[in-house]
């Protein structure tokens, strides 16, 4: 069976989407028709556009550079994620020593915004009573307006292995005779393809951030 590289075009870079956190690779939300469409072993890479909203500021740069490449290696429904990745779900609001505090699934208090807990992208938790059979947690990047876009993509796309360095440290892949569309798929038989995934796979070690071999 043939497999693909789908490439597109980030205009946010949050930790949200795609979420890189807890050793794996996730893509939830955003991105409907690569989610509908993508399986098992075929790559992943968001590009950055000319401005990317980071985290905190918004990244200018007109180079074509590399947020991140990954692989598939797994496609869950929404119902399989919900239970399968408890670690990717937003954080709960409790009350502890007298003051409000988060719990990040349950396993201890998120003590600034920035904590990863809070990029999580399990939001929509199986609900008959919500006629979209989805219920959407409360999160700081998707609200009700984005549900049924997110929920039309159908799957959930797991990455075991990738490539992260985020828009801060986005890669300038040079002379590689690839010109990044908005979006578009691309066999990995293809000279340009091959390229981007032979360079990155061959020179940076997988994971967050990762460091030059």
């Amino acid at each position: 069976m043939a497999n693909f590289l789908y490439c597109y075009k980030m205009t946010h870079d949050t930790g949200f989407a795609p979420n890189p956190y807890h050793n794996v690779l996730t893509l939830a939300t955003c991105k409907p028709v690569i989610r509908r469409c993508a399986k098992k072993d075929y790559w992943i890479s968001g590009w950055a556009s000319n401005v990317v909203q980071g985290k905190d500021k918004k990244y200018k740069d007109k180079a074509q550079k590399l947020i991140y490449l990954a692989k598939v290696s797994d496609v869950l429904s929404f119902e399989e994620y919900w239970e399968k990745y408890p670690l990717k779900k937003q954080p709960t609001k409790s009350i502890e020593g007298g003051k409000e505090c988060f719990k990040s699934c349950g396993n201890g208090i998120v003590v600034r915004n920035d904590d990863i807990s809070f990029c999580g992208d399990n939001i929509y938790e199986p609900d008959a009573n919500d006629p979209s059979g989805f219920k959407q947690h409360k999160n700081a990047h998707h609200n009700e307006q984005n549900k049924a876009h997110d929920l039309s993509g159908k799957n959930v796309l797991v990455c075991e292995e990738f490539y992260y360095f985020g828009v801060e440290n986005a890669l300038e892949i040079k002379n590689k005779g690839f010109d990044v569309p908005r979006t578009k798929k691309f066999s990995v038989d293809d000279k340009e393809a091959k390229n981007v995934i032979d360079f990155v796979t061959k020179n940076y070690s997988k994971g967050l951030y990762p460091k030059k071999k």
